[in-house]
């Protein structure tokens, strides 16, 4: 017999929704009075019970029912019996589903095979559920599938729901752990009229009633502090921060922060309580003081080790950062293709080395104290080294970074000066900085004591103690791309030109995503991939090609770009190993990229339409992109199409622009330039937010 499609399946439960209406029996009662948790009832044998829950099997065996009753304390099995219920009452049993919610009285027996039973004496119709659970019908399609339907990943999968009731006891002790520390909990405002605590990208909004841009908070530290000057001399805020970046197995745009500060402290005095929390809550949630990360179990019940940055570079680098010379330092980053953003220095190169070759191997908890004060803003000057360093630490363990902490800056005067040097940062090209806050400065000026501080995630927390490497299985509903797509298509003419080879690809958006960000570093090269991505998507809809295929193949057109730019002919066939690297081999998918790059390695130019769409739009984003640089707000949404069309005539303009790349649309693509031009303005638009323009 076929298997029965979705619809079939949801008609039939209709139908008996409809029957269970006509026998006058209200299908979604108000109330049940629930005497018994379902865990309760497996500890009361022979004793008369109550409860409710959900239907997650049904088996009928002549005139005898089984079902497996569910609730969130756990599962029992259900006895209906025709002797027991009488006929119309068991009768009734034909029109309950899996997923329906039952409540049930009775008594709770041992059947013959020794399982703990409730042998029902009434039961009660709670909700009628419409749908199958799927793994009663085809189980979850991919593992994206779990994440949009939380839910019912939920309901099927017991480690899910054990991760997130651990996320929810973490955050409770970490609360009673602090309040036995005389803390006070408060709450910061997520809408600001300014940024800031961190360097971090924010989303911005518009609030109408003072018609004026607003952000979403990236951290809460700036208005935290200004409590402490208020008078509160410890402080602590669970904070939802909302930061316009990357997605990855450890970022998500939005997450939990917690921050605390205490007065009177100094980094020093941070790190040993927050060492003191970590016991706190690994005996808390599992009664033991060693945490698995991976295949390694990690004693944390010693006194964590503190170590300079300058050391562990010395230890693990083999370089000695006071007798190394900045030309062999520019040698060492040029080798490991670690580029310094904004101004460059000396110690600025120290932190990149110890960022990208050190960290992975610091698996034993390790505080690493003293960081160069150029990429630490907010935090208070080293005592023995003011000029250099700053007292900051981060904590490592797993070969991750779990906390970062600071003695804080308390003096207006040198956090005038720290603001000031972050725009010269951002003036020089950096990308993340912090704005200067003339508020706060004002706050500080008034005084505030002595004062450490720290910040971790709460994610990264629960991913550490549940041993989990993905944030999103740790969140209960992660962000994720709409399942109609990101891109919002402007309407055209479909002109079905595409040929496509049929395969569906292996390689997902989100894993494509994943193989971005860790090949490729540059946040303007990034945006550059999401803003050809998004066109080769509205590019695919218009023409009829594949969307998801397109899209790749504009997301990661320029992947290796990092990594063959000195030698041009490497250049998309480092990409092409990477993807066959992740089990994707898809022909057409990889001759496009081949194309892409026809001119260095000699290869054959492009053919197809989605070769030629590429090869049109790459050069057409970047020609958007300069044009909302060159608006007051410098964002996409002041662009229109007129704008861009006549700066197309002003040769002077964004000149390293191959203009009659862009006009080929019309001959390969069969679309008049202002067309293309709208589609692919529209479609950027569309992304603006995610890539702060």
């Amino acid at each position: 017999m076929a298997q029965e499609t979705l619809e079939e399946i949801r008609k039939a439960r209709l139908e008996k929704l409809e029957k269970i209406k006509s026998l006058g029996i209200n299908p979604y009662p108000p109330l049940f009075e629930k005497r018994n948790t379902v865990g309760e009832c497996r500890e009361l044998h022979d004793k008369s019970i109550r409860t409710a829950g959900r239907i997650l099997s049904l088996r009928t065996h002549g005139k005898a029912t089984f079902a497996d009753l569910a609730d969130e304390t756990g599962k029992i099995q259900l006895l209906f019996r025709f002797d027991e219920l009488g006929e119309e009452k068991y009768k009734f049993l034909e029109l309950l589903d899996i997923g329906d919610f039952l409540g049930v009285a009775g008594t709770v027996i041992k059947t013959q095979a020794g399982e703990t039973t409730i042998s029902v004496e009434s039961y009660e119709l709670l909700s009628k559920s419409l749908r199958p659970l799927p793994s009663q019908w085809y189980g979850f399609k991919d593992v994206e599938e779990r994440y949009r339907k939380r839910y019912l990943d939920l309901i099927l999968n017991p480690a899910v729901k054990n991760n997130l009731d651990l996320r929810w006891k973490m955050e409770r002790k970490i609360r009673e752990f602090l309040w036995s520390k005389k803390f006070t909990e408060v709450e910061t405002p997520v809408l600001q009229n300014l940024y800031g605590g961190t360097n971090a990208k924010p989303f911005t909004t518009h609030l109408n009633a003072l018609d004026q841009d607003m952000y979403l908070r990236v951290a809460p530290e700036l208005y935290l502090k200004r409590l402490v000057v208020g008078g509160y001399e410890r402080v602590f805020e669970i904070a939802r921060n909302f930061r316009n970046e990357g997605m990855d197995h450890s970022h998500q745009p939005e997450f939990t922060m917690l921050e605390w500060y205490i007065s009177y402290a100094d980094y020093h005095v941070v790190m040993d309580l927050v060492e003191e929390m970590m016991k706190f809550l690994a005996q808390e949630l599992y009664g033991t003081q060693q945490i698995t990360i991976g295949d390694k179990t990690i004693g944390i019940d010693h006194v964590w080790p503190r170590r300079t940055i300058k050391e562990l570079v010395k230890e693990h680098l083999g370089i000695s950062w006071n007798e190394i010379s900045e030309t062999e330092i520019k040698k060492i980053l040029a080798e490991h293709k670690i580029e310094v953003a904004g101004l460059w220095s000396r110690n600025k190169a120290l932190f990149g080395l110890f960022d990208h070759l050190v960290t992975k191997k610091l698996i034993e908890p390790t505080w690493v104290i003293d960081y160069p004060r150029e990429v630490s803003p907010l935090s208070k000057e080293h005592r023995d080294d003011p000029e250099n360093f700053v007292e900051r630490f981060e904590g490592y363990m797993g070969g991750t970074e779990v906390f970062d902490g600071w003695s804080e800056i308390n003096s207006g005067v040198e956090q005038r000066l720290r603001f000031e040097n972050e725009q010269k940062n951002m003036k020089a090209g950096a990308d993340e900085t912090q704005p200067l806050d003339e508020e706060f400065i004002e706050a500080l000026e008034y005084g505030m004591p002595p004062l450490g501080g720290i910040g971790f995630g709460i994610d990264r927390l629960t991913m550490l103690f549940t041993n989990t490497d993905a944030i999103r299985e740790v969140i209960a509903f992660p962000l994720l791309r709409p399942e109609t797509g990101e891109i919002k298509i402007i309407s055209g003419n479909k002109k079905n030109l595409a040929t496509s080879n049929g395969a569906k690809l292996s390689i997902s958006r989100d894993q494509a995503v994943e193989l971005l960000h860790s090949k490729m570093q540059n946040v303007n090269l990034r945006r550059h991939s999401y803003c050809v991505e998004a066109v080769m998507r509205a590019l695919a809809e218009n023409l009829g090609g594949d969307v998801d295929k397109w899209g790749i193949l504009g997301l990661l057109h320029d992947g290796d770009y990092e990594v063959t730019k000195d030698d041009w002919t490497k250049h998309t066939l480092l990409m092409m190993d990477w993807l066959k690297e992740t089990g994707e081999h898809d022909e057409e998918l990889h001759r496009a990229f081949k194309s892409h790059n026809h001119v260095h390695t000699n290869n054959n130019p492009p053919d197809s339409l989605m070769e030629w769409a590429l090869f049109c739009c790459d050069e057409l984003t970047g020609f958007i992109v300069a044009v909302a640089l060159i608006r007051p707000d410098k964002k996409l949404a002041s662009v229109d199409v007129d704008s861009i069309i006549k700066k197309f005539g002003q040769k002077e303009f964004a000149k390293a622009v191959k203009r009659e790349d862009i006009y080929m649309c019309e001959e390969k693509l069969g679309i008049p330039l202002r067309e293309f031009v709208q589609l692919a303005l529209g479609a950027m638009q569309k992304i603006s937010d995610n890539i702060g323009l």
